[in-house]
């Protein structure tokens, strides 16, 4: 039965309430779009929000906040005492943030009153402030705080906020040249060479911030929406390296090198040699590490030549300079090799006498040369005519060559090698500074009886000045090789120490009782007529041993001398090369011992190391003068007869008016003499100086004394054969009567 709608009509009533298939299928579509648009977008609100949330909350940080760094300053770097070797000086950086500028007129005004205060152009500045989508443009760096507080008395009277200052710094060396080669220096990032390197993690410290909000505009938020986070200083370095002694090391260094002509630089180092710790260490010449990009004097002939022929505008030209100022920069003591020479006759000497293959007297004949198996000719010794026969002991001292090869031969390849590795000769010392060179050495599988032979007197290997000097130390203190360092502690502003560096003991090389015998072997060639004896110190016993060897196939030679003191209980070695002399001797014993002599009579004083002097050394004590002056004659002849000096009296007075030598003056208690005035018109007592040179101490002090002078003795006289090399007045010069004349003595029949 059907029904009929409001209309009479009727509907099945089997489609009463069905939705058709077409709003079916449409409605499915809807939904399917519906729910992948729903899914797409769920999936990149999740990508967003979740995935990328931190990378986008670094950018949203970025659009709000502003952040100006503070720069950390840079740790000091002072020597074992305290004194500061590197340090900074503290200015400041003044920019603009246009950003925030209102209007023109605030431009003109920033302008106006930093190119008055900081002597800048105004059209400079003016520009600057134009650049309104910057935050910070520099105006000027470094500026001294007493313009900075104007810049700040500026900002205030005119209430800018568009102005700003932050600390900056700028690293500086109290002394120059100092050490340059040790403490390196810094560029824009970072330090470069030296310990300014090495530590450059440790001294750089953390830089600070100011973070700043912005608003929606851009502009900055009130104050209080600024985050200050302070910047953590760097460390502080206190170095193993003495001042005074770095300065004597320098001193006579230089006075080394030129005297000598040296053409390829020299270098020194001063040690404990019981701790490793390093006084002092150099290479000359020395460069100011204030402008570490000028060269020194050094090398002015050198870019004379070069300029004069390629012209010193040329590629040539800047190529060389800039190759010379970064060899100039290379700490010689330890980035460079050189064959040691005859100063590595320690180390064969100590071999044999720990393997028991030789005792202190037995002895050796030398006939001037000796000939190695596997060799087609005999090599030679320094003395061609041969030393004839001499002792184990005398055969160091006099440093013949035929000795080291024949005790080379019972040591053997294997043991020699193995001595070689424990003195350290063939690896790095692990110094705390950069740039050390390896050693250039043949391995014991490819050694021959050759090798061997010419290895037992220091040639055809290479080995660092450090690594030599490590070495020779392990002899000085009783036989252990210790690591050598020039970094004692790391500290910071508080003092608190961060690290600290002690001895480091690598491994025991010889016994004690080797090592005692052969620093006194040493010892008593220094004082009597070893091949060292140029390296005499008066009131100390100083084993040294001095060294000579060939500079690749050149003619050309390396001078060293090696030398610690005192010989029985060593407190300081030390060792000065000087690469390629060319006036005069080439020899270690001529060139470099004379310069170590100087060296230790300041260093072992200044350590409190009290000189200990013999019966003769006493007999030719001398004295430092008193001042007569304004005293009586009586007074004056009573304190004279006391002190054991002479004296001759001109004029007719009754009080001294003046005196010659003057006070202070340095006089021989055996036959010193002085004179003294009386009457203002006294003729004054003159004289003419005689030549000296190349007289005996002997010849020379009757010379002098005869022509009425006072001496004063200087450099090596004990032994025989040391003649006077230089004069404090030269001859021919008139001088008042009993002037003390300085004369350098130097032996000049030694060879190594």
């Amino acid at each position: 039965m059907q029904k009929n709608n409001e209309f009479g009509a009727s509907k099945p009533s089997s489609i009463i309430g069905r939705p058709s298939r077409t709003i079916r299928v449409r409605s499915f579509v809807l939904f399917s779009v519906c729910t992948f648009l729903a899914a797409i977008i769920i999936g990149r609100l999740f990508y967003l929000q979740v995935i990328k949330h931190r990378d986008y909350r670094r950018l949203v940080l970025e659009q709000m906040v502003y952040e100006t760094s503070i720069t950390a300053k840079r740790g000091q770097i002072t020597d074992r005492n305290g004194v500061v070797l590197a340090t900074n000086y503290t200015t400041e950086r003044v920019f603009i943030d246009p950003h925030v500028m209102e209007d023109d007129a605030e431009r003109q005004l920033v302008a106006k009153g930093l190119s008055e205060i900081l002597d800048v152009e105004y059209d400079f500045v003016y520009e600057e402030a134009q650049k309104t989508k910057y935050r910070d443009r520099t105006i000027k760096k470094n500026v001294e705080k007493e313009t900075a507080d104007e810049v700040r008395q500026f900002i205030i009277d005119n209430d800018l906020s568009s102005i700003h200052l932050v600390e900056t710094t700028s690293r500086v060396y109290p002394f120059g040249s100092l050490a340059s080669h040790v403490i390196g220096f810094c560029g824009a990032d970072g330090g470069r060479y030296g310990l300014e390197y090495q530590y450059n993690t440790s001294l750089s410290g953390t830089s600070g911030k100011i973070l700043s909000a912005k608003d929606g505009t851009g502009g900055s938020m009130p104050y209080n929406y600024e985050t200050y986070i302070d910047a953590e200083n760097g460390a502080n370095l206190v170095t193993t390296i003495d001042y005074k002694i770095q300065s004597f090391l320098e001193k006579y260094l230089e006075e080394a090198a030129i005297e000598s002509g040296c053409e390829a630089r020299a270098c020194g180092i001063v040690m404990d040699p019981n701790t490793g710790e390093i006084y002092a260490m150099a290479t000359y010449p020395y460069f100011d590490l204030n402008d570490p990009y000028t060269l020194p004097d050094y090398y002015d002939d050198v870019l004379a030549e070069y300029a004069a022929e390629y012209g010193e505008d040329s590629e040539e030209y800047q190529k060389y300079a800039s190759n010379l100022m970064f060899s100039m920069w290379n700490n010689k003591c330890l980035t460079e090799t050189y064959e040691p020479g005859s100063t590595s006759k320690i180390f064969t000497t100590s071999m044999a006498l720990e393997e028991n293959l030789t005792t202190v007297t037995e002895r050796f004949t030398c006939t001037g040369s000796y000939m190695v198996s596997g060799w087609s000719r005999p090599i030679r010794c320094h003395k061609t005519t041969g030393h004839g026969v001499l002792t184990f002991a005398e055969g160091l001292q006099q440093s013949c060559n035929p000795v080291m090869m024949k005790l080379a031969e019972r040591i053997g390849i294997s043991t020699f090698c193995d001595y070689f590795s424990a003195f350290g000769l063939d690896s790095k010392t692990g110094i705390d500074l950069p740039g050390e060179a390896s050693s250039i050495y043949t391995k014991e599988e490819d050694m021959t009886g050759v090798d061997l032979a010419v290895y037992s007197f220091g040639q055809r290997y290479n080995v660092t000045a450090l690594q030599q000097i490590t070495a020779v130390a392990a002899v000085a203190n009783g036989g252990t090789l210790v690591t050598p360092h020039v970094v004692k502690e790391i500290v910071d502003d508080d003092g608190n120490v961060l690290a600290s560096f002690g001895t480091n003991v690598v491994r025991q090389v010889i016994s004690e009782q080797t090592a005692s015998t052969i620093s006194e072997i040493l010892a008593e060639g220094v004082a009597g007529d070893g091949g060292a004896k140029n390296a005499y110190v008066k009131g100390y016993s100083v084993a040294a041993k001095t060294g000579t060897s060939e500079k690749g196939t050149t003619n050309k030679r390396i001078a060293s001398t090696v030398a610690y003191a005192p010989a029985d209980d060593p407190q300081v070695v030390c060792i000065i090369i000087v690469d390629e002399p060319t006036i005069g001797s080439i020899y270690g014993s001529t060139v470099a011992a004379p310069y170590v002599s100087k060296l230790l009579a300041d260093v072992l004083p200044y350590l409190g190391i009290e000189p200990e002097y013999t019966e003769s050394e006493l007999a030719s004590m001398e004295m430092d003068l008193a001042n007569f002056r304004g005293m009586s004659l009586d007074e004056a002849i009573s304190r004279l007869n006391a002190s054991g000096l002479s004296y001759e009296v001109v004029g007719d007075g009754t009080s001294v008016i003046n005196q010659v030598p003057a006070s202070g003056s340095t006089l021989s208690k055996e036959n010193g003499k002085v004179i003294l005035y009386t009457s203002e018109v006294a003729a004054e007592k003159t004289a003419v100086v005689p030549n000296i040179i190349g007289k005996t101490a002997a010849q020379a002090n009757k010379a002098l004394t005869d022509a009425g002078f006072n001496i004063h003795i200087t450099g090596a006289t004990g032994g025989s054969g040391a003649v006077a090399v230089d004069q404090s007045l030269p001859a021919g010069t008139i001088a008042s009567k009993g002037t003390v004349i300085t004369v350098e003595f130097r032996h000049m029949d030694t060879a190594d």
